[in-house]
């Protein structure tokens, strides 16, 4: 039985699919940053959408995916201590009770887009409500066997959420890219309105600039929506840090095959 009140963690939710083991990947820098635990967990419903009983064989898939993804951690070379653990019951409440202890939860994004029309995904409840980070990682389609980060975008308009942005811009060691957004018309957004929206978003991000030196920072108004930036400039090795609220702005970027990390700043 675990602690009442565990000690933190990284949390992975493992599902066999090849995007929750990319999860685990991706998760285990931010392990090691923190100096704690790697926890790998598999959530069994006991029951399925009938109420009948599930069969025996889940556990062992369970055991077998637990396994896989340890084995992909590991791979990566890295020495992060590693938990595994199987839960039963419904894989969001198992989750969300996770997350009121992590540091950090990781999801593959397997049905994050389906959530943004209302049917709804794991990842994205989770995204939206729980109390701790929530990392979305990307399928792997066309990917290398290990995700990376190549850089870090983030709407330049939450402290909270630029803090957590530049915190993995200079974990990953990769550029940061600060936008802002002008929901102006082409013909209304030109000469000095421009530039004067482009000078308060440099005065904005100097003092992040002083606060992290050793992180390169690039920023840009972008017109539209960030959902709309994401989609023109596709990029599966960029990172999207945004406020969890912001649910157009997540599927945007998981359209867009970004890694997402949701920040839900009424809780930070």
């Amino acid at each position: 039985m675990r602690e009442l009140y565990p000690a933190p963690a990284v949390v992975v939710g493992v599902d066999g699919s090849r995007s929750a083991t990319h999860a685990a990947q991706w998760a285990v820098d931010e392990a090691i940053s923190r100096d704690i635990p790697l926890r790998l967990v598999y959530v069994i419903d006991p029951l399925d959408s009938s109420g009948a009983r599930v069969p025996e064989g889940r556990l062992a898939a369970a055991h077998t995916a637990l396994q896989d993804a340890r084995r992909a951690a590991e791979g990566t070379g890295k020495s992060v201590k590693i938990e595994t653990e199987i839960l039963w019951g419904k894989p969001l409440t198992k989750l969300m009770e996770e997350s009121r202890s992590a540091a950090m939860v990781c999801v593959g994004s397997i049905g994050l887009n389906h959530a943004c029309h209302g049917e709804g995904s794991v990842a994205a409840a989770l995204a939206e409500s729980a109390p701790c980070p929530v990392a979305v990682i990307p399928r792997s389609v066309g990917r290398p066997a290990t995700p990376r980060v190549g850089s870090v975008v983030v709407e330049a308009d939450n402290g909270v959420v630029l803090r957590h942005a530049f915190e993995e811009a200079r974990l990953r060691g990769v550029p940061l890219l600060a936008i802002s957004v002008s929901r102006a018309a082409a013909t209304d957004d030109v000469g000095g309105g421009s530039r004067l929206a482009q000078a308060q978003l440099t005065r904005r991000m100097a003092r992040w600039t002083r606060l992290y030196p050793d992180v390169q920072v690039e920023s840009a108004i972008v017109r539209g929506s960030v959902d709309r930036h994401l989609a023109a400039n596709e990029n599966s090795d960029q990172l999207f840090v945004t406020d969890s609220h912001n649910c157009y702005d997540l599927c945007g970027a998981y359209n867009a095959g970004c890694a997402v990390l949701a920040i839900r700043c009424s809780n930070l």
